[in-house]
Parts: C-alpha cells; sequence; structure tokens
C-alpha cells in the first residue's frame, strides 16, 4: 500500500473518530444509547449543571409524561453535551409520540408552579443564594444586633425546605476581631452546622 493511499486511510479515520467524539459516540449518553434505552423502556431526559429542583422532584410530574431524570453534574465536557443534546432530543421524539405534541410546553409549566411552590414559596425574597464547589443553600437574615456581633438568620436547601432557623454569632481569632457587615459578601458556605465565612470567621450557632 502506498504512503499516499495510507496518509488519505489516516485523514478519513481521524475524520470519523473525530465527528463521533463530536456527536458524543463515545460518552454515555448519545444517539445509539437513546435508541438502546428507548427500546428497552428505559425513558429518561438528562439535565446538565445545577438544577432548583432535585431530580426526584422532577420526577413528581415528569413521571406523569412517562419518563424520569437524570442529573449529569456541573463538570461536563463539549463531547458531552453534545452527547446529550442527542440523547434528549431522541428522547422528546419517543415521548411525543406517547403523549403530543404540547406536551413540553404543559411539562414545562407544571415544572415552573412546582419550582414557585417549593422554591419560591418557602424563601423570602430578601434571602441571598450562596454556592461552594456546586452546593449551595438561601440565607435570610431574619434580624441582626445593632452592634453586629450576632444575628438570626434561616438557612433553606436549593428546593425552598427550611434546613435551620437559629441565632448565630460571628467568632474571629482574637487578633482579628471583625464586626459582621455585609453577610452576602461574607458567607462563604453553611457546613451544617456554622457558617463559615470568606476571612479567617465564622458564625457560631446558638
Amino acid at each position: 500500500m502506498s504512503r499516499k493511499r495510507i496518509t488519505i486511510i489516516g485523514i478519513l479515520l481521524f475524520a470519523i473518530g473525530f465527528l463521533l467524539w463530536n456527536f458524543g459516540f463515545f460518552t454515555s449518553y448519545n444517539y445509539l444509547t437513546a435508541k438502546a434505552d428507548i427500546s428497552n423502556g428505559k425513558l429518561q431526559k438528562i439535565a446538565i449543571g445545577e438544577q432548583l429542583l432535585m431530580p426526584k422532584q422532577m420526577d413528581e410530574i415528569s413521571q406523569k409524561y412517562g419518563f424520569t431524570n437524570i442529573a449529569f453534574g456541573c463538570i461536563v465536557s463539549q463531547s458531552e453535551i453534545n452527547g446529550i443534546d442527542i440523547y434528549n432530543r431522541q428522547m422528546d421524539k419517543h415521548l411525543t409520540e406517547l403523549n403530543d405534541t404540547n406536551w413540553k410546553e404543559k411539562y414545562r409549566k407544571e415544572i415552573d408552579s412546582l419550582i414557585d411552590l417549593k422554591v419560591y414559596g418557602e424563601v423570602p425574597d430578601s434571602a441571598f443564594w450562596i454556592e461552594k464547589d456546586g452546593n449551595g443553600n438561601w440565607f435570610n437574615v431574619d434580624w441582626i444586633h445593632n452592634h453586629k456581633n450576632n444575628a438570626i438568620i434561616s438557612i433553606y436547601d436549593k428546593s425552598g425546605k427550611l434546613i435551620i432557623k437559629s441565632k448565630f454569632m460571628k467568632i474571629c481569632p482574637i487578633d482579628e476581631l471583625k464586626f459582621i457587615e455585609d453577610l452576602k459578601a461574607e458567607i462563604d458556605f453553611y457546613d451544617g452546622e456554622n457558617i463559615q465565612l470568606k476571612d479567617n470567621c465564622y458564625l457560631l450557632k446558638n
């Protein structure tokens, strides 16, 4: 076989491999896996990134339309995004056959209503969202002391469920005494007990 022919074959194989990679054929979700899942009755849609509702909460609505939801995560490559997009489009086509042409619009409205009920229905308008490493909470400052050393804070999960409402006191190293100024800018994350701040201080639950 001539060198020219080998070069052409190599270029063709590279081009084919690149196209397969670009369309997500080397990832968990793509056109082929969608067809296989549909054939096996495994109807699901893949959600990328942080969602206001957990998959199980979304399933409260989606199961009426014949599918469940899978959270893929926040760290995703372009190839995975392309594959998931193709996967979901194949699922949508099949779900349209099972339901009707307007099912996606109806489903979206029901999900939006669930978000309003479970998130914004309980979380006050004054609350602010803090997220770190893919995990986050809503924080609402219900009351703050005049000397700004302690405050009553309500903490909610991303679904809007109240986790805790308690009085917190700012604790700092003895040589770095500071008072509360702007909690929205100061809070780093909630560790399940205390509220960690971005400096060397934290809010101790009383």
